[in-house]
């Protein structure tokens, strides 16, 4: 058997620690893996509850579909409006002096296009003029139905009932054609939505009640699942689940949550 001499000895073992460091450093990450689904009749733990987030069904920012200065904002972040309520209003008199001008130069041109009428009838105009009086009234028409919508465009109405998010403007102050105003939300409808092992699929049908606590008010309610995502996530293998709360969702706001305990079954 040929010696070792220590030297090199001594390089041997150094050389192989320092291989099983890096092989140790070079290991691939540890990949957590989705939760498997309980057993059929079985109840998730308090340690494997599903987080859930509260979100309003409909909600948006409302933006200003022309420029100028604001003349009205009466609700502020938090209060509540009914449909059809004026959230924001502009200074809209040079949109309806033009709509008067319109509508003035619509009057006037059916008057011309009657009298053409009436000419042709006395064979004392020739038929092109007749047509250019025709054409000339339907023009101030379409001009008059624009500056309507110009005018409808002066104040934003509440689409629905509900509740005032965010304001981002200020009265008097002056806003551009685009510029976001306002945020609401319908505060009688609320979703809910969480994220569940894809392999829950199996068992995890529309209809399927389930009990939720919520994390900022710590009330109890009953929920249940009114749909399925329809894609589910490729790398961590999960997919996002949507339900609606039973009973009074008078003191929810949208952006709580808390956690949902889903129990392996058929809906009812």
């Amino acid at each position: 058997m040929r010696e070792c001499v220590l030297p090199t000895c001594l390089f041997r073992v150094v050389r192989t620690s320092l291989c099983l460091i890096a092989g140790v450093v070079t290991l691939p990450a540890y990949t957590q893996q989705a939760p498997v689904p309980p057993p059929p009749g079985a109840i998730l733990s308090a340690g494997t509850e599903i987080r859930v987030q509260i979100r309003a069904r409909q909600h948006a920012i409302l933006s200003a579909e022309m420029a100028g200065k604001i003349v009205e904002l009466p609700f502020r972040d938090g209060e509540t409006f009914r449909k059809g309520d004026r959230l924001v209003t502009f200074d809209c008199a040079a949109q309806r002096a033009r709509q008067d001008q319109a509508a003035a130069a619509a009057q006037a041109a059916s008057r011309k296009r009657e009298v053409s009428a009436k000419l042709n009838q006395l064979n004392s105009i020739s038929q092109l003029e007749l047509a250019v009086a025709e054409s000339a009234e339907a023009q101030a028409k379409a001009e008059l139905a624009l500056t309507g919508v110009m005018v409808q465009r002066c104040s934003i109405t509440a689409p629905y009932d509900g509740r005032v998010s965010e304001v981002q403007v200020q009265r008097y102050a002056f806003a551009a054609e685009g510029a976001p105003l306002i945020g609401i939300y319908d505060s009688s409808q609320y979703d809910i939505e969480m994220i569940v092992p894809s392999a829950w699929l199996a068992w995890l049908k529309p209809g399927l009640s389930f009990p939720l606590r919520v994390d900022e008010t710590g009330s109890d309610h009953q929920a249940e699942i009114t749909r399925l995502s329809g894609a589910v996530d490729p790398v961590s293998q999960s997919v996002r689940v949507y339900g609606r709360i039973k009973g009074s969702i008078e003191q929810l706001r949208p952006g709580m949550s808390g956690s949902a305990s889903l129990a392996v079954g058929k809906a009812p």
